[in-house]
Order: structure tokens, then C-alpha cells, then sequence
């Protein structure tokens, strides 16, 4: 039985891809201005004053957790593209040894 590099192909290009995608995934609350959105709220009676007050907490909360999600997203992005560079730079590797293991099983006649 022949081992073969095909058993064990995994595409670089998509596991960049795929790091891509993650920071695309951000893209739509790219340039969002919660504290505009927030200005623009501005109530004047005591009711929308509470509103306001509450509607300003939740702007903050999402600004933060937009921050920190963008972070770990470039954190994961960065990630993904070093294992694809790492695995590009062990196919060699792994071609050399799966051709001295052919190699040996030709000689020796057996399969593994």
C-alpha cells in the first residue's frame, strides 16, 4: 500500500481564505459611531431622559464589545494565516518522507 501526500492535502489559500473571511465577518459595523448614534438621541423631557441614559449605555457596551470582537478577530485572522505558512513550509517535509517510505517499501517488496 502506497502512502500518498493526497491522503493528508489540506489548501493553504483556503485556510487564508478563511482568515479573510473572519475579519470580512466585522465589515458591516465597520465606521459605525455609536456616540453619534447616541448624540442623536438626546431627549428633553425627564422620560427620554432615562431612555437616553439608557440607550447611551447600550452604544458604549457595543462599541467596547466591537473593539474587542475586532481584536480577536485579527488575533484568529493572524493565527490562521501562520498555520498556513507553517503547513506550506512542512509539505516538503512531508513529500521527502513519504517518498523515502515508498522508497523503503519498494525495496523491502512489502506494503505497510
Amino acid at each position: 500500500m502506497s502512502v500518498s501526500r493526497e491522503d493528508f492535502k489540506a489548501d493553504p489559500e483556503e485556510i487564508r481564505a478563511g482568515a479573510s473571511a473572519v475579519l470580512k465577518s466585522l465589515n458591516p459595523a465597520k465606521g459605525a459611531d455609536f456616540g453619534a448614534l447616541n448624540d442623536d438621541f438626546d431627549g428633553s423631557d425627564q422620560g427620554d431622559k432615562i431612555l437616553a441614559d439608557k440607550f447611551e449605555a447600550f452604544c458604549e457596551t457595543w462599541e467596547v464589545a466591537y473593539l474587542v470582537l475586532g481584536d480577536r478577530a485579527g488575533d484568529m485572522s493572524d493565527k490562521l494565516k501562520s498555520q498556513a505558512d507553517t503547513y506550506e513550509q512542512n509539505e516538503s517535509h512531508i513529500d521527502e518522507n513519504i517518498k523515502y517510505i515508498n522508497q523503503r517499501q519498494h525495496e523491502n517488496g512489502s506494503g505497510l
